[in-house]
């Protein structure tokens, strides 16, 4: 079964602000922040593991949100986009994550009034699903079809509804299987998949992450799991719990891409 691939992933190191970071519901206990790095590191070993070499960018403690990288930037085919966070305290994040892909592909700017998290962007093959939810708005929409106009890319628009990013709410497994998180997109862009349902009570499993022929899967989804290993698919099970108490995923802490050759 054809799946994900990448040959190298962006990470970013936690920092020792982690537990401000911007919370979509306040936890019912804090955020330990140690416990927080054991689980990044394990996530990034497993990334290894998977045969993914890893690009990494420093913490910066005035941005507590900075270890979900997958937010500040897209890589496109052979362009690097980058982001305008929606979260205005967040925006700051870019500029490392700039300096470090601009040797990897040509690079593009989201521009203001646009605002776009890459949480909200979804590529399967060569459609681009772009989210609009409180963090990405139809600005962000238009200047993307624009960038990519000359690319051979459909974009295509979803609305997102009562979840944070379009991600949330479903991800991408290989061949027509989605995981997916029923009631909070629209569903004629994704008619054409066959979609693993997440139980409400694993919420959190709609995130997942696939690549190089494995699905990395939360802790505590024993159903999701299950389901997603009925469809043929091999899975690793991955604590979270600190990265999630501020609304991150699997997907949230890595931007993952395939370099054949450096610009």
């Amino acid at each position: 079964m054809q799946t994900p691939t990448g040959t190298h992933a962006v990470v970013r190191d936690v920092p020792r602000t982690f537990d401000r970071a911007i919370a979509p519901a306040i936890p019912a206990e804090p955020i330990d922040v140690e416990r927080a790095r054991q689980q990044h590191r394990r996530y990034c070993q497993v990334l290894e593991g998977l045969g993914l070499t890893l690009i990494r960018i420093e913490a910066d403690d005035r941005f507590p949100d900075c270890p979900f990288v997958e937010d500040a930037a897209l890589l496109i085919g052979k362009k690097v986009i980058i982001t305008v966070p929606g979260a205005e305290a967040r925006r700051g994040e870019i500029v490392a994550v700039e300096d470090t892909l601009r040797e990897y592909g040509e690079v593009h700017r989201i521009q203001s009034p646009a605002t776009l998290d890459g949480g909200d962007v979804l590529q399967i093959a060569d459609s681009v699903y772009v989210g609009l939810s409180r963090r990405t708005n139809v600005h962000a929409l238009e200047q993307l079809r624009a960038i990519l106009r000359h690319d051979g890319y459909r974009i295509v628009s979803v609305n997102v509804r009562d979840v944070l990013h379009l991600k949330s709410a479903c991800t991408y497994l290989g061949g027509d299987v989605v995981v997916w998180l029923q009631g909070h997109l629209d569903q004629p862009g994704f008619a054409r998949f066959q979609k693993i349902t997440v139980p409400r009570a694993e919420a959190h499993a709609a995130n997942c992450l696939s690549v190089n022929g494995t699905v990395l899967v939360p802790s505590g989804t024993p159903q999701t799991r299950a389901r997603i290993e009925d469809a043929g698919f091999s899975t690793i099970e991955l604590e979270i719990s600190e990265l999630g108490k501020a609304g991150g995923g699997l997907t949230c802490s890595s931007i993952i891409f395939d370099m054949v050759t450096p610009r």
